[in-house]
Order: C-alpha cells, then sequence, then structure tokens
C-alpha cells in the first residue's frame, strides 16, 4: 500500500499525494449498512437502523463501492461546497489515484454528499496522494481552486479550473519551495465595481520569509483572470523563535472583511526529530483586512493594544508539543496545536474561533472564543475541551456555532477517537451530536498525520456540512447516529468486504462526510 511520504523539514519544525474518472458502481447483493436522515436534501429521509429511532445527522463513507478493496491511510480531510449549487461538493483526502495516473483524485458529489465518486485532477506523481490538499470553489460556479503541497517534491503549488467535473488537470498558477500546509479560502464579489471577480486567499507557512515571520497569506484578488496575479502577504508584524506555527486560516464576508488567524511561536524547546519539541510560548492572533486585501497594507486593520502592531492576541504565553510523530499515548496522532475560524455570514463583526494548547493531565485543550465587536475584544472561553484537537468552527445563517473536534477518550481503559459535533445558538448552552466513537487500536498507523492535522467544518444556510476521518470498522456501536457506507461492509459480521462479497478487507481509516441542521 503507498504510504505518504513525509514533508521534509525546513529547520526541524516542518511537517508535512473520462479515464481519469472512477464511478461507484452500484451496490450489489452485499450487506451494506445505510443508515441516517438526510436533513433538507433533495433525497428522501431515511429512518436510521441503529437503535430503531431516527437519527439527526446523515453520516456518510465516501469511499466509493467500485474502491471496496482499497486500504490507503485517507487521513486530512477537507471539503469545500459550491455556493451557486450546494448539492455539488468536493473532498480531498490522502488518497492517490487507483488507476495509477500522475494526478491524485478528488473526491466529487453531485447530490449533497449521498453518492462519491473520484476525479484524478490533481497535478502529482503515480501512485502517491498529494500533501496538505485543499480546496475551496469561489462564489458563483464550477470555478474550483486548491493548495497543495506537490508529491514528490512537497513545492507549494497553487491550482484551479473551472470545472472540476471534468477530466482535464487542474491549472498550476504558481509554485515554490519550501512552504508548509496551504489552506485554501475563495469567494467572489457580490456588489460594487468588481462584483463577479473571483478571489482566492491561500495561508501557507512560508520559510522563504525574512527574520521568521513565516506566517503568510498568498492571495489573487482576480483569480479568476487570464494569468492571475498572487501577491505574498506577511502577516506576522511580532518577532518569532524563527518561524510560525504552519496553521494560517483565511476566512471572508460578503461584504469585504476578511479574517486570519496563526500562532505566533515566541520560544520554544526539545529536539524535533527526537519527538520532544515543544512551543513553550505562543500566541494565537487574528488579523483583519477591511477591503478584501487591497492597498499597500493589507490585514493590518486590526491592531493589539498592547504594543501597538497589527495583528489582535487573542490569547499569549500558551504552550504546547509539536510532535513528528504520534504516539500511542496520543492516540497514534501527533499533536502541535489546532486553529479554525469563522465569521457570521449575517454580520461580518461577529467572530468565533478554536485553538488549542497543552493543560496539565490532557494530551491538548481545545477553547473557543468570540468577537462581536471585529476582533477587537473577545470574550473568555465558550468551551474549554479536554484531551481534543482537530478543531473546525462554523457559524449558520441561523447564527448557531457549530463546532467539530476529535476528542481522545477511554471509557473503561480502552482509548478510543470520539468525533463530535456541538452546536449553540448562544455560546452558552451546546448540544452533543456523536458522529464517530471509534478504538485507537482498530487500525494501526501506516504514516503521520494518523487522522490528520486538521478536519473541516462549513455552514449552507441552516445546515452544518463537514468532513473527518476514522477508522472504517463496520460497528454500529462505531456510528451510534448512523452511518452509510458506499463500500461493501457487513455490519453483521463487523467486516469490509472486497467487489466478490466475500474477501474480507482490512480495516484502515476513511473519510466521513456529513450533514446535519444547525439546531
Amino acid at each position: 500500500m503507498p504510504t505518504k511520504k513525509e514533508k521534509k523539514a525546513k529547520p526541524s519544525q516542518r511537517r508535512g499525494s473520462d479515464a481519469n474518472l472512477i464511478q461507484a458502481e452500484p451496490p450489489s447483493a452485499a450487506p451494506v449498512h445505510r443508515a441516517g436522515k438526510r436533513p433538507r436534501s433533495s433525497i428522501k429521509p431515511r429512518p436510521s437502523e441503529v437503535g430503531g429511532a431516527m437519527a439527526t445527522a446523515t453520516i456518510v463513507n465516501i469511499i466509493p463501492n467500485s474502491l471496496s478493496a482499497e486500504q490507503n491511510q485517507d487521513s486530512e480531510p477537507h471539503l469545500t461546497i459550491n455556493p451557486a449549487n450546494p448539492d455539488e461538493i468536493v473532498a480531498t483526502a490522502f488518497t492517490p489515484d487507483p488507476g495509477g495516473s500522475d494526478n491524485a483524485p478528488i473526491f466529487r458529489s453531485a447530490d449533497g454528499g449521498n453518492t462519491w465518486v473520484l476525479n484524478a485532477i490533481v497535478p502529482s506523481v503515480a501512485q502517491s496522494a498529494t500533501h496538505d490538499i485543499t480546496t475551496s470553489f469561489s462564489g458563483t460556479g464550477k470555478s474550483l481552486y486548491s493548495g497543495i503541497l506537490r508529491a514528490p517534491t512537497s513545492a507549494l503549488e497553487l491550482l484551479g479550473t473551472k470545472d472540476s467535473s471534468l477530466p482535464t488537470p487542474m491549472t498550476v498558477f504558481t509554485s515554490r519551495d519550501n512552504a508548509d500546509q496551504p489552506f485554501t479560502h475563495a469567494t467572489t464579489v457580490q456588489n460594487g465595481p468588481d462584483s463577479g471577480r473571483e478571489r482566492v486567499y491561500i495561508g501557507n507557512n512560508d520559510f522563504n520569509a525574512q527574520n521568521g515571520q513565516t506566517a503568510t497569506i498568498d492571495q489573487s484578488l482576480d483569480v479568476g483572470a487570464n494569468n492571475p496575479n498572487f501577491a505574498s502577504i506577511r502577516i506576522e508584524s511580532r518577532q518569532t523563535s524563527g518561524q510560525n506555527g504552519p496553521q494560517i486560516r483565511p476566512i471572508s464576508h460578503p461584504d469585504g472583511t476578511v479574517y486570519a488567524v496563526f500562532y505566533g511561536w515566541r520560544a520554544t524547546a526539545g529536539d524535533f526529530q527526537a519527538n520532544t519539541f515543544q512551543v513553550t510560548s505562543a500566541d494565537v492572533v487574528v488579523v483583519r483586512d477591511d477591503a478584501w486585501g487591497r492597498g499597500n497594507t493589507p490585514f493590518t486593520s486590526l491592531t493589539d493594544p498592547s504594543d501597538g502592531l497589527s495583528g489582535r492576541i487573542v490569547a499569549s504565553g500558551i504552550s504546547f508539543p509539536f510532535m513528528i510523530a504520534g504516539t500511542s499515548l496520543t492516540g497514534f496522532q501527533r499533536l502541535g496545536g489546532s486553529l479554525s475560524i469563522a465569521v457570521n455570514p449575517n454580520d461580518s463583526a461577529t467572530v468565533v474561533l478554536a485553538y488549542a494548547d497543552r493543560q496539565a493531565g490532557s494530551v491538548l485543550n481545545l477553547h473557543v472564543r468570540r468577537s462581536t465587536d471585529r476582533g477587537q475584544t473577545w470574550s473568555a472561553d465558550l468551551l474549554q475541551l479536554a484531551s481534543s484537537t482537530n478543531g473546525a468552527v462554523a457559524i449558520s445563517g441561523g447564527g448557531v456555532i457549530g463546532l467539530l473536534y476529535q476528542q481522545l477518550v477511554k471509557p473503561a481503559g480502552i482509548s478510543r477517537w470520539r468525533t463530535i459535533l456541538k452546536r449553540s445558538a448562544d455560546g452558552i448552552n451546546w448540544s452533543d451530536l456523536v458522529l464517530a466513537d471509534v478504538p485507537v487500536n482498530a487500525v494501526s498507523k501506516t504514516f503521520d498525520p494518523y487522522l490528520g492535522d486538521y478536519d473541516h467544518l462549513v455552514a449552507v444556510g441552516r445546515e452544518f456540512r463537514g468532513i473527518f476521518s476514522a477508522a472504517n470498522v463496520p460497528d454500529r456501536a462505531n456510528f451510534p447516529n448512523g452511518v452509510v457506507f458506499q463500500r461493501n461492509a457487513d455490519f453483521q459480521a463487523r467486516k469490509l468486504l472486497r467487489m466478490d462479497n466475500v474477501t474480507e478487507v482490512q480495516p484502515s481509516i476513511d473519510p466521513f462526510y456529513f450533514r446535519v441542521a444547525d439546531a
């Protein structure tokens, strides 16, 4: 089985795969589990087969039926939804092209996530997944944009296509070495003289930056044009310990407000290769631009009262491990912080973020905070969650906050990864929906990251939709709110099966899509 090549390190703190279209075959008479209610979908809702109750979410293992024999570690998932047609979805993970081409695949759904196919259009190399891939639809049509670390060199490449359903490989707009973890956000201007222009913001940790101020946003304010121009914007204004953290997360509002959050690393200790590296002092910093990132000094609209420099410090002096490899104590998951930011679609002044640090007795803690004045002041913790990572936030059209995260729990002394969606209309009262609850020892790790350095959550009107990776053992106890497997699975025998419906397939890590009403 191909494995993800570990990304080469910058100093020692960097971490990092119709002939192309693989159609899911119609399921045969295999005992495939179909469960879950589909809220507000064009597909008729179905009652859950777990416990006989109506499920509150649709949860789908997106590996197509035709790939029932695959055993890849399909970790580090991401997704984007076409705002002009919410039934059109693109998802990604560390997945090689099963057809063996020099391109890596995206997962596509045209029916709101109920069924999925693969389309190998991402420049890569045969038998390798694309590293650190994230994608984003533009605001009005089929245009899809992406940032990747291209296999096998791990060069940062910024890509685009006018139609992700076609087999044509994505266009490479720009490429450079020595950057990490691109995170893509695209939109289309809806009003004013620039109406119709597609804009893309790709956060990344660029080690070509001087003075260790590596937090960067590559932006194009007219990416839909021929030969679009990208500018690299350095958003760190303070001294670092030699670099920023790899997570640089941008998000925009239709009124032209663009936010981003990153970790400012101020002090470190230990050895990365020995897996003892620690960020001993870090800031969580939010920057803002009020005009789409235009002008000579973009992302400097928000300053901190402590020093007058751009970027509001939301939390300071925090610490956390930054691991090259996960261990049994961390549920095989490598840790290195976690960041996510979301803006209320109805009010650009309201922003929510999730960040992680290390607290005593916990492998990693997640915190959720909110600002209602454009990032100038921030609340105390709305939530603090022990032994949790991969926090992803979104705010629905109804103003409901959603938090997706993965928590390491040990009921009866057995370590399990529990994937949870929390929802709150007021930031005080939260409901919990358990999407997956899987024993850590269900699947052995073949490379890092085990589950991924992130998952993802988005809001579509009054729905939350998201993606996470988890062990694919077909056991009803692992999916208490139901699940749909496209690949052949016998839930009675708790076995995955090849296309012959007889030969057993060993479990692995798969991506799971979900959709649920915001309340």
